[in-house]
């Protein structure tokens, strides 16, 4: 994938998302003062926003995956960050715990043949070009908050200061907004200001999201530094 592709599907991903939250917007409240929005309408808009925040951060963090997976690089040439990323199906396999039918010495061993076994995949891993698995390194668990964002910034070996401080304070606040209305636990009118200001602001981390992830790939941020001598 070259940078004008990706630029293009990110920008493409973005746009349909944009234009059917402007929709709904206009649908929902028209031409109403803010303090005539009803209530439900604002929740419906919410719900939306934070389906399209996940699933945009999710696409553009595939997108990034993807274009790392196409350069075929080995191990030493990657970030820890993403080495570890690609592995974490055997961190998993070695996390499990062992069946409780069991007996002790029989946990004891299998757990010796989970280490060897990790071992032995770590070195094949380590011959070959290494890939990483969008799935499980962009977990959103449904729940795309500022913690979720955090560790998948991490994974990929992007720094989190790429990311404005503004950004997190929405994005969780929608987040939690959207679970407390699928809980029933906010039934109350949102304040329009307050709705306004977190829309704008989710709305631009989106538009920024595209831009850092061409930048990341233009970069190179998922590469070893060169360490430069003399």
């Amino acid at each position: 994938m070259n940078l004008n592709d990706l630029r293009v599907q990110l920008e493409e991903d973005l746009a349909w998302r944009l234009d059917e939250l402007r929709r709904l917007r206009n649908e929902l409240l028209g031409s109403r003062r803010p303090e005539e929005w009803p209530v439900a309408a604002l929740r419906s808009i919410l719900v939306m926003q934070y389906a399209h925040l996940e699933g945009y951060a999710r696409q553009a963090f595939t997108l990034y995956v993807t274009a790392i997976n196409a350069r075929k690089m080995q191990s030493h040439e990657l970030k820890p960050h993403l080495f570890a990323s690609a592995c974490t199906a055997e961190f998993e396999a070695l996390r499990l715990p062992s069946p409780d039918t069991e007996s002790e010495d029989g946990k004891l061993t299998r757990r010796a043949k989970k280490q060897v076994e990790f071992v032995e995949r770590i070195r094949t891993l380590h011959m070959s070009a290494v890939t990483i698995d969008p799935e499980a390194a962009i977990s959103m668990e449904m729940n795309f908050g500022s913690d979720v964002l955090r560790r998948t910034l991490f994974r990929l070996g992007i720094p989190e200061s790429e990311v404005s401080r503004s950004y997190f304070k929405s994005i969780e606040f929608v987040r939690n907004t959207r679970n407390d209305i699928a809980h029933g636990n906010r039934k109350e009118r949102i304040p329009p200001g307050l709705f306004q200001a977190h829309q704008r602001t989710c709305e631009q981390f989106m538009q920024d999201l595209a831009r850092l992830i061409t930048t990341a790939v233009a970069r190179e941020y998922f590469k070893v530094p060169v360490q430069r001598t003399g």
